[in-house]
């Protein structure tokens, strides 16, 4: 692979600890590959590297990179890529019971599940319900919620509750969250890194196994680190593993959830004896894109930028329905005549990404794309929850929680839930699957396949095989077999098709040795084989949008107030923040990007408001027609 001289001058160093600089379009996970390359190549037999990023997407990308010059199998023996959650899940799953913790732990990924937990806690502190009570005494979802976030951000700075002994309420309340959670083996997300870290710091002789097996370690998206994923990270350094971090600070837009560049740029140079490098060639975006990044970060130095002009291009529209019917021509045009700056001239749907600071912004076009049926697909948010759509396969979902977990008694009730009123009487999963209301739940052999998958997994003792569960499970969806409705047999199958794909690509990302209904429930959780429909443009909001690279880049809803976020205009760092958003986004295009915002809005109760362009519009408006 060739690379540039500052790029070699990080793969080659012999610097035991690295910070490296990676500019928007650097070459950065190019650098990464070939310096893991370079540290599996001293490492002695027995010994891995340590690969930690921020997303299962670039995780995959750096295996897939990483694939080009090993096997399957040696990679596996040779390096750990992967999130820092599923790291720490590792850590955890193998080494709970060294500080107390049940040997068989799950994630409860659902915000849903968690937070009716956590109201059960509630409940049983009246002075702390009654602050989260509404004027007539029932329960403000809105108050408690305020709470239950404040426990994870706790826990996102290595709090305990022993850490608010001084407030015995809120003690005694994340207390008892956390043993309601234990006493189901539940953990939350913000669990994984928090006994990860305690199992780390309080077993020395386990931290020792970790420190003698991962003698370097790497950490992608650097920037991103909060207070308890740095704080594991160093514990899994200790004194005798190098630390390579690379990030840039510009692109530091997690801070809601406690992340910050101060991590990299600071704490881990007063840790350490640091050496920094700075990666400032752009290898990936046009002269115009470049020259708009610069105008909203004006930190951002780039040098060897590409000699592609590009376009960057700026419009206002009355409303979001014009907005919407502009960018939709303007994609059909550029799929009929293409662009000179794009590569084959004509362009993809999928070379087309419209970013959005929220959700909602999208609602115009997404009306728009479905009366003309142009294929699009969302990124909306990071936690893709198993939700099925059948209760078929609903209930099959939570019999594989129940089988692994029968303390698990938040899904059983859910359970019944979905099976009806008649169920109410049934206090364990083994009961109720084998009643006569149970054979009489679902039409045709519903209950027969359902029992008989079940006991596929129950009766495997070695060699996990799912896909022997998911032959069984297909008698039920085939057309030419049922006399279920057309409507319901394709909820069916639909679900059928999307456990087929997460079987795969768990199959992919794991070893024969790992495989098991818990390791496969822990990585669906872990988002490890999040299904990735990537067809048609992509809508995106801008904090899932980071590491991705288009040629045709669209931000819309450009208005003070919306981009940059109204919670932020009072608030220095929130601003510093959105103002990272606003680089990111820009920096996604490679070729072409088109800003937009409405002068109008029309407000979901009916009323019509004036709109402003943002300060970055006006900012880039300045710049370009000087």
């Amino acid at each position: 692979m060739n690379l540039s001289n500052k790029q070699k001058q990080v793969v080659d160093s012999n610097e035991k600890y690295i910070c490296v600089i990676a500019g928007a379009g650097s070459g950065k996970t190019r650098t990464l590959t070939e310096r893991i390359k370079k540290l599996i190549s001293e490492n002695k037999r027995g010994e891995r590297v340590l690969a930690i990023t921020f997303s299962n997407k670039a995780a995959n990308e750096l295996k897939e990179r990483l694939l080009q010059s090993y096997s399957q199998n040696d990679l596996n023996e040779l390096v750990y890529v992967g999130t820092v959650h599923n790291f720490c899940m590792d850590i955890v799953s193998q080494r709970a019971s060294s500080i107390g913790l049940p040997s068989e732990l799950h994630i409860f990924e659902s915000f849903v599940d968690r937070f009716e937990i956590f109201k059960t806690a509630l409940e049983n502190i009246p002075q702390l319900k009654v602050r989260c009570s509404d004027g007539n005494g029932n329960l403000d979802s809105k108050k408690a919620r305020e709470i239950f976030d404040k426990f994870g951000s706790a826990k996102r700075n290595l709090k305990f509750p022993e850490d608010y002994l001084d407030r015995p309420l809120t003690q005694r309340l994340y207390q008892d969250y956390n043993d309601l959670m234990l006493s189901q083996n539940a953990i939350d997300f913000d669990d994984i890194l928090l006994y990860a870290y305690k199992i780390l710091v309080e077993k020395p002789a386990v931290a020792r196994i970790y420190h003698r097996v991962y003698k370097h370690v790497c950490v992608d998206e650097a920037q991103d680190l909060n207070k308890a994923q740095y704080s594991v990270i160093k514990a899994i350094v200790g004194d005798s593993a190098s630390l390579l971090m690379v990030g840039d600070p510009n692109q530091s837009i997690y801070g809601f959830n406690g992340s910050s560049p101060g991590y990299m740029c600071q704490n881990f140079s007063e840790d350490f004896n640091v050496t920094q490098y700075n990666l400032d060639e752009n290898y990936r975006s046009s002269q115009k894109v470049i020259e708009a990044a610069k105008v909203i970060e004006p930190t951002f130095e780039m040098k060897g930028i590409l000699p592609i002009v590009g376009e960057v291009g700026i419009q206002s529209f009355q409303n979001e329905d014009s907005e919407a019917l502009w960018i939709a021509d303007k994609i059909n045009s550029l799929l009929q005549d293409g662009h000179s700056d794009i590569e084959e001239t004509k362009c993809t749907l999928e070379q087309c990404i419209v970013l959005a600071r929220n959700r909602y912004i999208f609602n115009a076009l997404e009306k728009l794309f479905k009366e003309r049926g142009v294929d699009y697909n969302l990124r909306i948010s990071a936690n893709k929850d198993m939700l099925s759509e059948s209760s078929f396969f609903k209930v099959f979902d939570l019999g594989l929680r129940l089988i692994m977990n029968n303390l698990d008694v938040l899904h059983f009730e859910e359970m019944k839930g979905i099976l009806g009123t008649l169920f109410t009487k049934y206090t364990n999963f083994a009961e109720l699957r084998l009643s006569q209301e149970f054979q009489s739940a679902f039409e045709e052999q519903g209950a027969e396949i359902l029992n008989s998958a079940w006991n596929s997994l129950q009766n495997t003792q070695v060699n996990f095989r799912f896909d022997k569960t998911l032959e069984i499970l297909s008698a039920h969806c085939q057309p030419n077999q049922s006399t279920l409705s057309e409507n319901e047999l394709l909820l069916l199958y639909n679900d059928y098709l999307a456990w087929e794909e997460r079987w795969k690509l768990y199959a992919k990302n794991s070893s024969l040795d790992d495989r098991s209904l818990a390791h496969m429930m822990r990585a669906i959780a872990l988002g490890v084989t999040n299904v990735s429909d990537e067809s048609g443009v992509t809508l995106s909001t801008v904090h899932m949008s980071k590491g991705l690279e288009y040629d045709v880049v669209f931000i819309i809803g450009l208005n003070e107030g919306v981009f940059p976020d109204y919670r932020a205009l009072n608030d220095g760092s929130q601003l510093a923040e959105e103002q990272h958003n606003m680089f990111v986004s820009i920096t996604r295009s490679k070729r072409l990007c088109y800003l937009s915002y409405p002068t109008q809005r029309v407000m979901p109760w009916g009323d019509t408001r004036t709109q402003t362009p943002s300060r970055y519009v006006q900012k880039l408006l300045e710049h370009f027609n000087d």
